[in-house]
């Protein structure tokens, strides 16, 4: 009896350790950041809770459920010609990760120049200091907050506006 026990014990540690190891929220905050990294909306998306809030606090912009969140992760990545994310520092508390990191990438001239009504904007390349914090909760995202560097933004900003004719 006692040994059907242990490899009762066992069998469930087995089962039950692997699962949740990859439920993580560091973890689930990796595969974000990979998904990111290769511009992959569907894999991006799939992490996030189906009532997940973003937040972009500088923008005062909050976007809710999946369906919002997907729209600007599309044109999130549409706008790019390179996406990357170069990580400084993590803290990781219970289900929330804090991550202090630079976005890096290329935006897309002719796109850029779209969104702010002029032709002949070059490809511009960006690097925007942001800490954000996530909240896991079951292998998902269920609230994002980016916080970016305002500054650096205001700067960026100016540059898309005077580029192009």
């Amino acid at each position: 009896m006692k040994t059907r026990i242990v490899i009762l014990i066992l069998l469930t540690i087995a089962i039950v350790i692997p699962a949740a190891a990859g439920q993580r929220p560091g973890q689930v905050v990796d595969r974000y950041f990979d998904a990111y990294r290769s511009a992959d909306v569907e894999a991006m998306l799939a992490l996030y809770d189906e009532a997940a809030i973003f937040e972009d606090i500088n923008q005062r912009h909050r976007f809710e459920g999946r369906e919002q969140i997907g729209q600007l992760l599309g044109t999130l990545v549409a706008m790019h010609l390179r996406m990357d994310l170069e990580e400084t520092r993590r803290v990781v508390q219970g289900n929330t990760v804090v991550v202090e990191y630079a976005y890096t990438g290329q935006l897309n001239g002719e796109l850029l120049g779209q969104s702010v009504g002029k032709t002949g904007c070059p490809d511009l390349e960006y690097s925007l200091p942001t800490t954000s914090w996530y909240e896991v909760r079951n292998g998902r995202i269920v609230h994002q907050k980016d916080f970016i560097d305002l500054a650096t933004y205001k700067e960026l900003q100016a540059q898309m506006m005077a580029a192009g004719q």
